[in-house]
């Protein structure tokens, strides 16, 4: 990540910074600039000091002083010298936009984002202060500014990966996919040997489903970072998800090697044991990862689907909801609390819980099919049937779902509408069980008991055990009789 170099005061403006200093604190300011620029911050801290010490009036020390007290940790005191060396020279880019980084530490995006933009009022082209501003306005969610401070940028600097692979970051928030690897690509191709980026490009690509390029970008990540335990547990998960568990398995342990209170690496380690089918090993591992940070959502969930499988349908209720109070908008895991509720036969309670899940999701075809069989089975027919009818839109070639809108449409008295399903299920599937009976029960509604005949005998003839069938003999045998 680019840091900002307020140490570079001490070469772009050494006539001010050394001007009525004796030998020593010249040697003690660059001291201090050396100390910063290998991060020893607490070291620095005492060269500018005794800077400041003997040059009370020096705007150049002040600011240095604070940026080591921040690096350090001190944030009061580094608030202290800012504001001191700006009490000395108002128009200080550097020093105004230290500030912003102080409240950025501090979560106060907003006021970060004024400092940002003062500084850049000072110095219109200055690289880090864009820069800054484009990650702040980022965190802001507010991505057209964002993306106008990045160009602002990379008009400057072209050549900067780290503008690049930031600018991809804001084009994958908006949605510009294409422009998004266009950009990481471009980071790529300036600083290949840059680890970060790698990875950056490899979470990208595993998020648009690119599985195969995720693992090239995070083995060429850790090729260069053999011990970046980030890079292993993503590839690690790109192997699972290709059906590679065993490599995915040496992964993630060299991960957890590295660092064995990696929360997020144990829980995913637990995942694949899941998959394996080993449940002690991938409830030790999850429960593991929760003693060690207690707010994984996904660990929560992944440990309900544990219980519900040994069939605790409480506890396993339990943890979902655990998950579900970290996490509230993950719809998988509202949808999984509905099967855990359903389990435990509180019905009522999925529906709801499905229902929560369609308004993150509307898309998410199994809580829709489920939420509309709970409500058939309830008697909310018409919920049912719009509900089914939604879920067809998406997924035409659901028998299942095409059967239960039949039902629903038969209910609701809609046995033109519903006819039309059952035939539909019926081309596709001709020996159906139940949608010849249900049918010939339209058709014997639209006043048309020939035909209503003909569906009949095609239910006996196809299943002339399932109990559906039985209702099929009835009419059939009612309309023979009215016929006699």
């Amino acid at each position: 990540m680019r840091n900002i170099n307020m140490f570079g005061f001490w070469k772009k403006r050494s006539a001010r910074c050394t001007a009525g200093l004796s030998l020593e604190a010249r040697e003690a300011f660059q001291r201090g600039v050396e100390a910063l620029s290998a991060g020893e911050c607490r070291e620095a801290v005492g060269f500018f000091r005794s800077v400041v010490e003997v040059a009370p009036n020096s705007a150049e020390a002040l600011c240095n002083l604070g940026v080591a007290l921040s690096g350090a940790g001190d944030i009061a005191e580094a608030r202290t010298a800012l504001n001191g060396a700006l009490a000395i020279e108002p128009r200080f880019p550097e020093a105004v936009l230290a500030l912003g980084g102080l409240y950025s530490r501090e979560g106060k995006v907003e006021h970060a984002i004024w400092q940002y933009r003062k500084a850049l009022e000072i110095r219109p082209d200055y690289l880090d202060a864009l820069f800054q501003l484009s990650r702040a306005y980022l965190v802001e969610a507010e991505y057209e500014e964002a993306e106008t401070a990045l160009n602002d940028a990379i008009r400057i600097e072209p050549d900067d990966p780290q503008l690049h692979r930031l600018m991809a970051n804001v084009y994958q928030k908006i949605g510009r996919i294409e422009a998004a690897e266009g950009a990481y690509k471009k980071a790529v191709e300036l600083d290949g040997e840059d680890f970060v980026t790698h990875y950056d490009f490899g979470c990208f690509l595993m998020a648009t489903g690119d599985l195969e390029g995720a693992e090239e970008s995070f083995r060429r990540s850790v090729d260069l970072k053999g011990d970046y335990d980030h890079a292993l547990n993503n590839l690690a998960l790109v192997l699972h998800y290709q059906g590679r568990h065993r490599e995915a398995l040496a992964q993630i342990q060299k991960a957890l090697r590295y660092h064995p209170d990696y929360a997020e690496a144990r829980n995913n380690l637990g995942k694949i044991y899941y998959h394996l089918d080993r449940l002690d090993d991938a409830e030790r591992e999850i429960r593991m990862a929760l003693s060690i940070n207690d707010s994984l959502g996904g660990a929560w969930h992944n440990l309900a689907k544990i219980l519900l499988h040994r069939g605790d349908p409480r506890e396993a209720a339990s943890a979902c909801e655990k998950s579900l109070d970290i996490e509230p908008d993950r719809p998988e895991a509202l949808h999984d609390l509905a099967m855990m509720y359903l389990a435990g036969g509180r019905r009522r309670d999925a529906a709801e819980a499905l229902e929560k899940a369609l308004t993150y999701d509307p898309s998410l075809s199994a809580a829709r099919r489920k939420l509309a069989e709970i409500y058939l089975e309830a008697g909310h027919v018409e919920s049912a049937r719009d509900h089914l009818g939604n879920l067809l839109e998406a997924e035409p070639d659901d028998l299942g779902a095409r059967y239960n809108h039949g039902t629903a449409l038969y209910r609701t008295g809609e046995y033109a509408a519903a006819l039309k399903q059952f035939r539909a299920v019926l081309d596709a599937e001709p020996d159906h069980p139940y949608a010849a009976t249900s049918a010939g029960l339209c058709l014997e509604l639209l006043g048309k008991p020939a035909e209503a005949r003909e569906f009949y005998r095609q239910a006996l003839q196809n299943s002339p055990d399932e109990q559906w069938t039985a209702k099929a003999r009835e009419r059939l045998d009612h309309l023979d009789a009215g016929d006699a």
